[in-house]
């Protein structure tokens, strides 16, 4: 395999330049072109997989065009651009910080309205076409992921109650962190039915009340069926319903997050979530000991009375998760 740069265009016609393949020569002659990145140093490589062959994807151009080709384009694109915040702002090499694979799977399932990491690598679905597209072509989906991967990586919260809460919402503050653009989460990859049904996102931050949760849930809530943004509206889920609430009650952390951004941004933010990820959660920490490390590290880094420690307990007082 050899290095090169090609061109492809993603989901939503986006023109995708610089991006990062390699080339081969089959021994059957000619050439053909990977999605295989090995462009960064001390990494094995971002590379995307098509699920319906299980090989790379590959073209026999450097210019990834075909309508085939666009989930593949975005999740390829899209995982360089997740890689490089991570290794910049805080100097960490790849979701283990071991230089492990990045690895995506694209053109998942029939219909598949979802994407997950699996402890591996990510898997994207392309939608039904009418609630969800491709969901390669959220970049907030890819962060989205990955940053479940950095989690299993670091603190590994465990997957329900309000563990899994946390561990939803991380995903979700770096996903809104990295695709700077607003404070929702999945905006580009909601389909024409669901847009017309005014689901514009799955979640927001800034406003999680904006959308409803799934029937099923509303019996466990304070009775008005969407997403919580304080304790006052947090619902008692079983596990047998989404894990005991962990994409539910995630927003209210997401909230406390978004108004901490309001005072600090999101660089700082970002900073005081990723070392209390890093140093301080654990498997089993729930929402009032994410307030605890949370201060911590805004005081780790800002020192105490700082703007940013006062901001980060502010996010918090302001969504009903107090001082013990």
């Amino acid at each position: 395999m050899e290095d090169h740069k090609g061109v492809g265009t993603g989901v939503h016609g986006e023109h995708r330049d610089d991006l990062h393949m390699s080339r081969v020569k089959p021994d059957k002659g000619g050439t053909m072109f990977m999605l295989a990145d090995h462009s960064h140093e001390g990494i094995e490589g971002i590379y995307t997989y098509d699920y319906n062959t299980g090989e790379l994807a590959e073209n026999n151009s450097a210019s990834f065009k075909d309508e085939y080709h666009h989930p593949a384009v975005d999740a390829h694109y899209n995982s360089e651009i997740v890689y490089e915040y991570y290794k910049e702002e805080h100097d960490r090499n790849s979701l283990d910080d071991e230089g492990m694979a990045i690895i995506s799977y694209v053109n998942y399932g029939t219909d598949f309205n979802n994407a997950f990491w699996n402890g591996q690598h990510m898997t994207y679905g392309n939608g039904d076409g009418d609630f969800m597209v491709p969901l390669s072509a959220g970049l907030d989906v890819a962060a989205h992921e990955m940053t479940h991967g950095v989690i299993t990586n670091t603190a590994n919260l465990v997957y329900r109650n309000q563990p899994g809460a946390l561990n939803e919402a991380y995903a979700d503050i770096f996903g809104a962190i990295i695709d700077d653009e607003n404070w929702e989460i999945g905006e580009d990859i909601m389909g024409p039915g669901a847009i017309a049904d005014g689901r514009t996102a799955l979640r927001s931050l800034s406003d999680p009340s904006k959308f409803p949760v799934n029937e099923a849930y509303i019996p466990y809530g304070n009775g008005d069926g969407l997403y919580p943004s304080h304790m006052d509206e947090y619902y008692d889920l079983p596990l047998h319903l989404d894990n005991g609430g962990v994409h539910i009650n995630s927003s209210i952390i997401n909230h406390a997050a978004y108004l901490t951004a309001q005072e600090i941004g999101r660089d700082a933010l970002g900073q005081i979530y990723y070392r209390a990820l890093v140093h301080y959660l654990t498997p089993y920490s729930d929402f009032q000991e994410a307030r605890q490390v949370l201060i911590q590290s805004a005081i780790d880094l800002y020192g105490e009375g700082s703007e940013e420690a006062i901001a980060t307990a502010s996010g918090f007082d302001q969504v009903g998760i107090y001082e013990e």
